[in-house]
């Protein structure tokens, strides 16, 4: 009899440590995931303008807790100044950057979707049931055409584009593509940026898909080295890697997340995801927003320095810590995320509170059930020996005894 009963509470104690059948399966799209469209670089032949409106996510971006975001925004949020976008143009249509656009010539259409993805990179607004915002939200935009109107690459316009967002009054400048430093018309692009102390946040690589390492196929060239003055970015993942096989470069300055953002399109209010160094230097155009509105008097030159020395040391180069540049007070480093996080799946926030209070209850449950078990365990079989008589405690039962 006895022993029949400790195997039942063997039996009860597994049956409480096993999960149900229908808790091992874990479902491929969680509900409430948020599946986000691609934003392309630059519009394939025959293929028409980016009018979808994307998609809808109140989840908050991985880089606005990669970057501190919340925190350095008690400080500065990049009010009273104005970052251009060298690029596909800006649209206004999202209302995370109504009313705080300034085109030139036909900037004001983007046809591709990349320039306003950037834009909103740098300043997007923070709007209800959304989780996005850009790192300066009070900054202004000046959208500055510097390729064809579907995204086809053209350096001479590009070039062009520095030097005129210069001379409109920019403080922060970022390009879509890498600048060549050894192009005199970049280097006369540059001397108009330095004459107006605007400061030129450029990728130090090119945008485009990585190359398989184990494909054996070449990544190409490296993009040219900037040119000097500038404040050149690579891209990394939410691990603060770059993955083998992306597009190589000659010299960077700084790191910046530039895989699986999140930002506008051209239109509608929904969010798009993309990747590549010409968005971790939009993130570090807003950075430099931040920098220039709490500390106004400071140059272009030593807005930049104090970027790369608030920076996170990096066994390569440094990482960008947009709180580090505005305050001089270095953060924790921040925990990167799980290598297995899906790039575009984002899970809404609405539901994760109480899948969490859920799991909790279930385990603090789970854990009294155990141990009461465990004490059923000890006392039932004593209590069945004496015929559930009370026990008798003798002087030969006294400690020392």
């Amino acid at each position: 009899m006895r022993r029949r009963t400790n195997a039942l509470l063997c039996l009860a104690t597994l049956a409480v440590l096993l999960p149900a059948p229908a808790a091992l399966a874990e479902p491929t799209d969680p509900p409430g995931a948020t599946t986000l469209p691609g934003m392309p670089e630059r519009l394939a032949p025959g293929q028409e303008c980016t009018e979808h409106p994307g998609r809808v996510t109140a989840a908050a971006p991985w880089t606005r807790r990669a970057l501190g975001l919340d925190q350095v925004w008690r400080l500065s949020k990049g009010r009273g100044v104005t970052v251009a976008v060298v690029g596909t143009g800006v649209s206004e249509t999202p209302a995370v950057l109504a009313g705080r656009v300034r085109a030139l010539d036909s900037a004001g259409e983007d046809c591709v979707g990349r320039g306003t993805f950037q834009a909103g990179l740098v300043a997007g607004a923070g709007t209800p049931g959304h989780g996005f915002s850009g790192v300066a939200p009070e900054a202004a935009i000046l959208a500055v055409r510097g390729t064809g109107e579907r995204g086809e690459p053209d350096r001479d316009r590009l070039a062009s584009g520095v030097r005129r967002a210069a001379e409109e009054g920019a403080d922060v400048i970022t390009v879509t593509a890498p600048l060549d430093g050894a192009d005199p018309d970049v280097r006369a692009a540059m001397a108009a940026a330095a004459r107006h102390d605007a400061l030129v946040v450029v990728p130090a690589a090119d945008d485009g898909k990585a190359t398989s390492a184990s494909s054996g196929a070449s990544a190409g060239p490296p993009a040219p080295a900037p040119p000097s003055g500038a404040l050149a970015v690579v891209d990394t993942d939410p691990r603060g890697d770059r993955k083998a096989g992306a597009p190589a470069y000659t010299r960077a300055d700084l790191t910046a997340p530039g895989t699986a953002l999140v930002g506008p399109g051209p239109a509608g209010d929904g969010k798009w995801t993309a990747s590549g160094p010409s968005l971790a230097a939009a993130l570090t155009a807003g950075a430099a927003a931040l920098v220039r509105s709490y500390h106004p008097r400071l140059s272009a030159a030593e807005v930049r320095d104090r970027i790369l020395s608030g920076a996170y040391p990096g066994a390569e180069l440094p990482a960008l810590d947009p709180y580090g540049a505005v305050s001089g007070v270095a953060r924790p480093a921040p925990v990167a995320a799980p290598a297995q996080e899906p790039p575009v799946t984002l899970p809404e926030a609405a539901g994760t509170t109480g899948a969490r209070s859920t799991a909790l209850l279930v385990t603090a449950g789970s854990a009294g059930v155990i141990v009461l078990v465990a004490f059923l365990a000890v006392v039932l079989p004593r209590g069945r020996a004496r015929g559930w008589r009370p026990g008798r405690w003798d002087a030969a039962d006294r400690p020392g005894r």
